[in-house]
């Protein structure tokens, strides 16, 4: 793997596997997410691709970021990810990463 890729499962740029729902690009159900895979650059502390509906995307340019930690309070309510606004070949995509499941999925694409 080329130098500056996270290889290890708990950090946000572990590889993950995709979902069924992936080849159709859009969020499932109820506004659920769908699964990427997702390379993460630990120098630059951010991703620099994912694929999507079996398409890799090289990550041009990095909009926005946040975090969502909530629920830590009850239990089975805990929600803990990072997300990240960014542009990919023309394309602008809300990345979410799971800090719980350590799984990364799209949650949005904007128009």
């Amino acid at each position: 793997m080329p130098s500056g890729e996270a290889t290890s499962g708990d950090r946000p740029g572990a590889h993950q596997t995709g979902a069924a729902r992936a080849r159709t690009g859009r969020p499932g159900p109820n506004g659920q997410a769908v699964l990427v895979v997702v390379t993460w650059d630990d120098r630059q502390r951010r991703p620099v691709a994912f694929v999507w509906r079996r398409r890799t995307y090289r990550v041009e340019r990095v909009l926005e970021t946040w975090i969502l930690e909530t629920g830590w309070w009850k239990e089975g309510g805990h929600i803990s990810r990072s997300y990240w606004r960014v542009r990919a070949e023309g394309r602008v995509v809300d990345l979410r990463y799971d800090r719980l499941t350590k799984a990364w999925a799209i949650k949005r694409e904007i128009a």
